[in-house]
């Protein structure tokens, strides 16, 4: 290795040249300035680290706490079934048609007429009605052709119902207007009338009689005195006594009349009474075959005719046309009413279930509904009931907005829809989420 002499004449060895040149690499890396990111590094950190948990602190959001819910109504859609098997003769009604309670919406195979039935349903109803007003009279109009075979026949299973009450009618048609027993009481009704008159024309006479009897009396004592001063023979004395004995003779015999009057006017009345009674009796026992004629042609109704519950809205449970074949409690129809107001029942499992409370938000999300397509309904919790079961807390969840979604789109009620409900708790902040995990982990 050849030797060095540096610029002071002083010999340079190996090592010494080593020292030297790592010194200029240090004095250079120390003579530089240190960069932004060095010098401001830690202030920066620091900024970054305020400002994330200060966004922590205001970003806050809800939990959600999901339960089953069933949708519910007050004055819930009716359901309409057939009472026996056989074929749906017609459908009267389309669906969504608006109906009146008590409107026909079909009927099933019978051997009567619906219409004849019908018909003779509302006269008894205006039969009944007219009864219970007094004027039974007006009834005698119903009913003119009873005796018709045709109409018979369209009465099928209430045929000989149908004659049994006819025959009740015609009976107690007697005793009205028209009837034998109704111009009897007419006929005993006048006959007390003349009795009356009778009485009023015995009652002057008797009065008359009593006047004359007393004048006379009168007349015989002033002849009693005139007889004693011999006045008068005591021949006119004695034609006068027996003049007074003639007129007290007719006195008990207009008597006698005035009381066999009465006793003919109690006679007409007793006859009247039990002529009444007679009708009364009769109208009871066409009453009761009215009452049983009606009970009957409505027990066909509810077998045969299917009827509005309520008035509403008429939905169809399935695709059905006339003639088909049914079964006995076969569902064909809803009736929905107009005042429908729906409601949630929802069951709260037990977890979380202390974040939940009254007055909260509750998107419903129905099975039959997919969220995506028609959105969620928007309810509130109106109740809790303090009782758990076995399932959780059941509780009434509102609806303000009724069935239409947060998409605005309305839904149709289906009795029993089963929906997914998301709670929305109370809100909390991110920080507070971090540091409940973070204590949870320590806790471990």
């Amino acid at each position: 290795m050849p030797l060095q002499i540096n610029h002071n004449g002083t010999l340079v060895t190996e090592i010494s040249q080593k020292i030297s040149l790592r010194s200029e690499e240090v004095n250079e890396i120390l003579s530089n300035k240190p960069s932004f990111l060095v010098r401001w590094g830690t202030t920066v950190f620091f900024m970054v680290l305020v400002g994330i948990v200060g966004t922590c602190w205001f970003i806050q959001y809800p939990d959600l706490v999901t339960a089953k819910a069933k949708l519910n109504s007050v004055n819930a859609a009716k359901e309409v079934v057939t009472k026996t098997e056989g074929k749906l003769v017609k459908i009267a009604v389309k669906e969504n048609d608006k109906v009146q309670k008590g409107q026909l919406l079909g009927y099933m195979e019978s051997l009567a007429q619906p219409n004849t039935v019908l018909q003779i349903n509302q006269q008894i109803d205006t039969i009944g009605a007219l009864i219970s007003q007094n004027k039974t009279d007006k009834i005698v109009q119903f009913f003119p052709n009873y005796s018709n075979q045709q109409s018979l026949t369209q009465l099928g299973e209430l045929q000989s119902n149908y004659q049994t009450f006819i025959q009740a009618f015609i009976t107690f048609k007697d005793y009205l207007s028209n009837g034998f027993y109704l111009r009897k009481k007419t006929m005993l009704l006048t006959d007390i009338l003349t009795t009356q008159k009778q009485a009023t024309i015995l009652a002057t006479q008797k009065e008359l009689l009593e006047n004359d009897l007393a004048l006379s009396n009168e007349t015989f004592n002033a002849n009693k005195s005139l007889v004693k001063d011999k006045v008068i023979s005591s021949m006119d004395y004695r034609n006068e006594e027996s003049k007074l004995i003639a007129k007290k003779l007719s006195l008990p015999q207009v008597n006698a009349s005035i009381v066999s009057n009465e006793i003919q006017q109690n006679d007409k009345k007793k006859e009247i009474a039990e002529l009444e009674n007679q009708i009364i009796v009769q109208k009871s026992i066409f009453i009761q075959a009215l009452q049983t004629i009606k009970s009957q042609v409505q027990a066909w109704e509810f077998k045969y005719l299917l009827k509005a519950p309520v008035s509403g809205t008429v939905s169809f449970t399935g695709f059905f046309q006339e003639n088909q074949e049914m079964k006995i409690g076969q569902s064909l129809f809803y009736v929905q009413p107009t005042n429908t107001a729906y409601f949630v029942e929802m069951l709260i499992p037990q977890y979380n279930f202390g974040k939940v409370m009254q007055g909260q938000e509750v998107l419903l999300k129905f099975q039959a509904y997919p969220y995506e397509q028609y959105g969620a309904v928007v309810g509130k919790i109106a109740y809790i009931n303090t009782s758990a079961t076995d399932s959780g807390y059941l509780a009434k969840v509102i609806l303000p907005n009724g069935l239409l979604t947060n998409y605005k789109k309305p839904l149709q009620y289906r009795n029993g829809l089963f929906a997914q409900a998301e709670i929305i708790t109370e809100n909390m902040r991110l920080l507070e989420r971090f540091y409940y995990n973070i204590a949870k982990q320590a806790k471990r």
